[in-house]
């Protein structure tokens, strides 16, 4: 096994992270985890498995069984348990390697102090600013994001009682488990615990008494993994990883090189601010995926057509209530309902909004019924040659409605920063609100200056010759 070119550092950006202690070249394995030291689920049920045995209480861990819980949720468990041990513990080095806190992870702030299934309920003052102030997209997010972490916590406790185990009892270190596991488990690939080559030794060493074996499983598709999670991320870098069935090793292995002394990285994925924040914690400065989010805008929009089409006289127009369900039902059902996004990039509307607003508008423009605007509609997206004369009008009518979502979304982003600079600026110890970590409240900052500058040049490339406030609905 060839030596580490990488070493933990600390570095003033990113703080704790992983130097090159040698050039590193593209194609150069980073970082290595042998198999003994990946912790998996299967691992964790045959653990679990042998001490339900040894309490000889009836319940059959026999493979026939089927394992109650989730990869996620036998990992925090594991956690949870394991970290009670403190020094006694294995893997005591690794488990202190974790962050004590995710504060700066809106789940954390919102979970409260003792388990609920309602995100709504935890009323802390905490609570109630970060709800006023993230994005609604975000919102969406996190109160799927508590669900499961809830789900998870009574389907383990359900599982420990019927097992006779010690049920999980502190919510709060729980939802730190929780959280160390979403923010730092890996993706091993499909058949990761294929049988190993005849070439490598298959000696088995028996594990220490209670703790996991060597060996993981077909079934595991994802494991925590010691000194992997000490690599930052980067929207830069270029990665490949594998389970080796050979060296039965977890690799990372760069597609760019690294100089000596240089931090090196790893990319998540291609992820936008607001998700790295829920997700992970954290924002990047020059995050090259930036959106504009208009699913809610959009939902908005067809509940206010709606009303006014209940208000407005029958013989006025020919479009009914229920025709704006039936073109939502059709984008739905072309699967183009959702993901509406203008990008930084080109900032125009992307194809699935620029098609969702061409039908909703062409019926409310036109006066048409659901059906007349469906057909029609159907001949733009197959890109039939337009026979009608209106074409002009409904693009025009498609930027219109860009313009003032954009103008409207710039003046609720100014007002968030607003809010956001006033809170943390009046409390000397850097904490926004209550008790918002500081830096979640730079994090929320940077999102909303994402949110404003793509509505504000949007704008300009619409009315690039009138000021913002121009615009009209």
């Amino acid at each position: 096994m060839p030596k580490a070119k990488t070493t933990l550092a600390y570095f003033p950006d990113t703080f704790r992270g992983m130097m090159a202690t040698k050039d590193i070249e593209a194609g150069d394995p980073l970082v290595s985890v042998p198999e003994n030291l990946l912790i998996t689920a299967s691992k964790v049920r045959k653990l679990v498995e042998s001490r339900i045995a040894a309490l000889s209480n009836g319940f059959s861990g026999s493979r026939d069984r089927r394992w109650p819980l989730t990869e996620h949720q036998s990992l925090a468990y594991w956690l949870y348990s394991e970290s009670a041990k403190e020094s006694e513990s294995r893997w005591c080095s690794y488990i202190r390697s974790i962050p004590r806190s995710f504060d700066t992870i809106p789940l954390c702030v919102l979970a409260g102090n003792a388990p609920c299934n309602d995100i709504g309920t935890a009323g802390s003052e905490s609570s109630r600013w970060l709800m006023a102030h993230m994005p609604h997209s975000m919102k969406l997010r996190v109160i799927e994001q508590h669900e499961r972490l809830y789900r998870d916590w009574t389907a383990t406790n359900a599982f420990l009682k019927e097992a006779g185990l010690d049920p999980l009892d502190r919510w709060s270190h729980y939802v730190w488990a929780w959280l160390a596991v979403n923010t730092r488990c890996i993706h091993l690939g499909q058949h990761a615990g294929a049988a190993k080559a005849e070439s490598v030794s298959t000696k088995k060493h028996a594990a220490p008494p209670d703790d996991l074996v060597e060996s993981i499983d077909r079934t595991d598709s994802m494991a925590l993994a010691p000194v992997l999670d000490l690599l930052n991320h980067s929207a830069a870098a270029d990665i490949a990883t594998r389970f080796d069935p050979i060296t039965r090793q977890f690799v990372i292995q760069t597609n760019c090189a690294f100089s000596k002394g240089q931090e090196a990285f790893i990319r998540y994925g291609p992820h936008d601010n607001r998700f790295m924040i829920i997700e992970y914690g954290f924002v990047l400065a020059r995050n090259p995926y930036q959106v504009l989010e208009l699913d809610h805008a959009v939902s908005l929009w067809t509940e206010a057509a709606k009303t006014r089409l209940r208000t407005a006289r029958p013989s006025s127009l020919m479009m009914r209530p229920d025709d704006v369900d039936v073109m939502v039902s059709t984008l739905k059902q072309y699967r183009m309902w959702g993901d509406f996004t203008i990008s930084l990039d080109d900032l125009e509307p992307s194809y699935r909004l620029h098609a969702a607003l061409r039908l909703l508008l062409l019926a409310e423009q036109k006066g048409m019924t659901s059906k007349q605007a469906v057909l029609q509609w159907e001949r733009w997206r197959r890109g039939e040659p337009s026979t009608s004369p209106g074409d002009a009008d409904i693009e025009a009518a498609i930027q219109s409605w860009v313009c003032a979502i954009c103008q409207n979304t710039a003046a609720l982003s100014r007002q968030m920063l607003e809010d956001i600079q006033d809170c943390t600026g009046q409390s000397r110890s850097h904490d926004a609100g209550d008790h918002i970590n500081g830096f979640l409240a730079h994090c929320l900052s940077t999102v909303w200056r994402e949110i404003n500058d793509i509505s504000e040049r949007c704008l300009a490339r619409i009315m690039p010759d009138q000021r913002v406030m121009s615009c009209g609905p």
